[in-house]
């Protein structure tokens, strides 16, 4: 080993360690404090004939901070050590003075003056136990949603950046906390209007639904009315069609009447001629028959039978003249009725024309009126298509309204479920027996 001058004497490296170390170092043999460094010394407030040689028990108080009794813990320390070759253990320390502090000790064997003994170090870790504390602390108070009270309590020049850099955090993580907290009241606010919009849109589509569905309803029958109305104006065309050829035919037929009557008047004016003419052939037999007859006096008896004859050929052609005198009144009068039918029949076939011409026009109105119908037919198919399109889409969109409304309540119960996790957290100290202010929502009316 390295040796060093060190004031009159040399002394190896691990004597030099020893005595300028700032850490307590102290040995312990046979249950007494054998040897310390000057640290030792500082630390524990005392000089050193009041610690070398001493009995155990000057650096601890009798029983630890978790109950155990100071010798049973270094009894166990020095056993794990003697296991292990080294052994480490939180301690409290005593000063002369009576006060505690947090101490971390390590102990190891090793031989002096040819008998075991054990080398103590004893480190104060105030600082870090203050560090610890503070951090546990304020973690404790985090962990249970308190942000309002940062580290007061300032720690050594070492340590102090910790706690700066804690409360700054603290700092941050309260301005998120409330800025997270205004923003979940703000989408509460938002969801709110959103829920009630939905609400209102979808009743109104609902509504508008209803409308769509009635009106449908009712287009549809007015679509068949439409058709009916189509089918029976396209049936009423066929009728007048049909009606125009009869009043044709109707036509045709009165111009054959009248040609018969007009054969039928020919035929009447020769019947007088020849009625006439048996009239003249009644007169002449007439005559012969009286001409005879005054011959058949003259002749006396012998002319008895021919008078008679001539008497009967006499009464024969009275009444063929009176016969066609009879007949010839009837011609004539058939012949008066004749001329008054042909000019019934002539005014018949001028109102065939009239009517013809009318059913004409009547047929066009209803050709027209039947193309308009279908036409009406077709473009209220095409409506009721676009109004049935409609109400189906007003269906799609009251059930996207419904959804929509959905999402907006779990949207608000998630924003409910962030607020109550935000409200957690107190933001502001105690101020007294007022409540403290924490990261409270506004909640919207459902």
């Amino acid at each position: 080993m390295r040796n060093w001058i060190w004031g009159r004497r040399r002394r190896s490296t691990a004597e030099l360690y020893f005595d300028i170390s700032p850490e307590a170092i102290y040995v312990i043999q046979d249950g007494h404090y054998v040897d310390c460094n000057p640290a030792t010394l500082r630390l524990f407030g005392r000089t050193r004939d009041e610690f070398v040689g001493r009995p155990l028990g000057l650096t601890s108080p009798e029983v630890q901070d978790n109950g155990v009794p100071t010798r049973v813990a270094v009894a166990a320390l020095i056993k794990e050590a003697e296991r292990a070759g080294v052994a480490r253990m939180p301690f409290r320390g005593l000063r002369k003075d009576g006060t505690r502090f947090p101490a971390l000790v390590s102990m190891f064997l090793a031989p002096r003056n040819g008998r075991p003994a054990v080398i103590t170090t004893c480190i104060d870790i105030s600082e870090i136990d203050g560090l610890v504390s503070a951090i546990t602390d304020g973690l404790a108070r985090l962990a249970s949603g308190d942000l309002s009270q940062p580290i007061g309590t300032a720690l050594s020049d070492r340590y102090e950046p910790v706690r700066i850099a804690y409360n700054q955090v603290l700092a941050d993580l309260r301005a998120i906390v409330e800025g997270v907290g205004e923003r979940v009241g703000a989408i509460d606010m938002d969801t709110g209007a959103i829920r009630r919009a939905a609400e209102a849109l979808a009743a109104r589509t609902e509504r508008q639904a209803a409308a769509l569905e009635q009106s449908a309803a009712a287009l549809e029958e007015l679509t068949r009315d439409v058709a009916a109305a189509a089918a029976d104006g396209a049936r009423a065309d066929q009728l007048a069609a049909d009606a125009s050829a009869a009043a044709t035919a109707s036509g045709d037929v009165a111009q054959r009447a009248i040609a018969a009557m007009e054969g039928i008047e020919r035929s009447g004016s020769e019947i007088g001629e020849i009625i006439s003419l048996i009239d003249g052939i009644a007169f002449q037999t007439n005559l012969l028959a009286l001409n005879a007859g005054v011959e058949a006096a003259r002749a006396g008896d012998a002319g008895r039978g021919f008078a008679v004859v001539a008497q009967e050929v006499r009464a024969l052609a009275q009444r063929s003249a009176d016969a066609a005198r009879e007949v010839k009144a009837r011609v004539t009068a058939a012949g008066g009725e004749i001329d008054a039918g042909v000019r019934l029949v002539g005014e018949t076939d001028a109102a065939l024309r009239h009517i013809l011409a009318r059913v004409s026009d009547a047929r066009g109105l209803v050709a027209r009126v039947a193309d308009s119908g279908r036409k009406q037919a077709a473009g209220l198919g095409q409506v009721n298509a676009a109004i049935s399109e409609m109400s189906r889409m007003t269906q799609e969109n009251a059930a996207m309204a419904q959804q929509t409304n959905a999402a907006s309540l779990g949207l608000t119960e998630r924003a409910r479920e962030l607020g109550d996790q935000i409200a957690r957290f107190r933001l502001e100290r105690d101020a007294g027996p007022s409540a403290p202010r924490t990261a409270t929502l506004t909640r919207q009316g459902s």
